[in-house]
């Protein structure tokens, strides 16, 4: 429940804001946890979020990368200017259009106010920080380099962004063409190939197999489509439910790995998100054990969970963790090598900083040749469509020409 107060600090600095309690009480508590003095406590009264029922889903949708990479601008720009967090906090959350987010920051506000540490306050919304994010903002607080680890996380969010730009508009143009597939599919079992069905029926000629076929398979679509297409809707969920089991999901990443082009380029993207994450964390000072950990968070194929569990178990034994990266086939000679070097000079961070760099650079150039090569593939599969059906509606009428002439 969302309550608005009004109180007096400690240092006789009159407040007015909103918290969120599960009812009256609790939230009288915590005001007085944070030793305010409380004036008035009252139920908050939200206007009606505009908009029906899209308001409300879109008051309700939870913060998204880009929230967090506005968000951790900003907070480094305010920390640098020489802003104190509380005060910091408190201009972004009035800055802030998104409502749950905004009570987010509100909340870690309040607690940053009762006396707990930044990167603690964020730990309570898992949601919206992940560990990572809070791991970077500890070693900050820590370090006494706050402004530079919100840095670092705009760099890597930004970065993941970026990347995911690129991934959706190099879909955008395939889809496109797909859904236009499905158009002209649709138009011919619709409404073309039943005119040829009748006209051949009129003719009295054997048909050719081919031309059989294509009008067996249009009447049958044509007639059991109400059957067919929540079939279909429920074999995709089936695969979707499917694919979120371990076994499965590890055998769809082997498969999907092993294609080619296609498996190159996951395999790069993977490998690039869990640098960029040592990276960050590496130059914002966190452990080097917990920041191997943490990656795992960013592990999307069940090949490179192994992979951090065998460089973790490297390092846990005083080994290396380019010899670790060297030993996996997931990984080029020369990026462990290189890694190894960092190492071997203490400039691991920077290392593995230059190699992610490099890899989202391979990786933006294979999405725009991955993308280059799809194109004309979907186009003649398009072509080969329209023409295996041309060419079975009108070899009966060549047939019938040639038979009359």
């Amino acid at each position: 429940m969302l309550f608005a107060y009004e109180a007096l600090s400690t240092d006789g600095r009159f407040l007015r804001d909103r918290l969120e309690a599960d009812d009256q009480s609790a939230a009288l508590d915590s005001l007085r946890q944070r030793g305010l003095m409380v004036v008035k406590l009252e139920h908050a009264r939200d206007q009606a979020p505009p908009g029906g029922l899209a308001g409300r889903m879109w008051r309700n949708r939870p913060p998204g990368q880009r929230d967090l990479l506005l968000f951790a601008r900003q907070m480094k720009m305010m920390l640098e200017s020489g802003s104190a967090l509380v005060p910091a906090l408190d201009a972004i959350e009035r800055q802030t259009s998104k409502p749950s987010f905004q009570r987010i920051i509100r909340t870690v506000r309040g607690q940053v106010e009762g006396g707990e540490s930044l990167h603690e306050a964020m730990r309570h919304a898992p949601g919206t920080f992940s560990p990572i994010f809070c791991n970077m903002i500890a070693a900050g607080e820590a370090t006494g380099m706050l402004a530079e680890s919100f840095d670092r996380l705009a760099a890597m969010i930004h970065q993941q962004v970026h990347i995911r730009r690129s991934v959706s508009g190099a879909l955008i143009y395939p889809a496109l063409l797909s859904v236009l597939l499905l158009g002209v599919i649709g138009v011919l079992v619709g409404f073309v190939i039943p005119r040829f069905a009748k006209l051949f029926e009129s003719l009295n000629h054997e048909l050719p197999w081919i031309t059989s076929l294509l009008i067996d398979a249009s009447h049958v679509i044509r007639t059991y489509w109400p059957v067919l297409a929540p079939g279909l809707a429920a074999a995709a969920t089936l695969l979707v439910l499917c694919a979120r089991l371990p076994a499965l999901r590890a055998r769809a990443a082997a498969v999907l790995m092993a294609a080619p082009l296609l498996g190159g380029l996951l395999r790069r993207l993977q490998l690039a998100r869990i640098l960029r994450v040592w990276a960050a964390q590496l130059r914002s000072h966190v452990p080097l054990l917990e920041t191997i950990a943490r990656s795992r968070d960013v592990v999307a194929l069940p090949p490179f969970a192994k992979l951090i569990d065998d460089v973790e178990a490297s390092v846990s034994s005083g080994g290396h963790m380019g010899r670790a990266l060297a030993q996996s086939s997931l990984i080029d000679p020369v990026l462990a090598s290189a890694v190894t070097t960092g190492e071997e000079n203490g400039r691991l961070a920077e290392a593995v900083e230059f190699i992610s760099q490099w890899l989202d650079e391979e990786n933006n150039q294979a999405i725009a040749n991955l993308t280059r090569t799809v194109e004309p593939v979907m186009l003649v599969f398009m072509g080969l469509v329209v023409g295996f059906v041309a060419m079975a509606l009108f070899i009966p009428l060549f047939d019938v020409a040639t038979a009359a002439g």
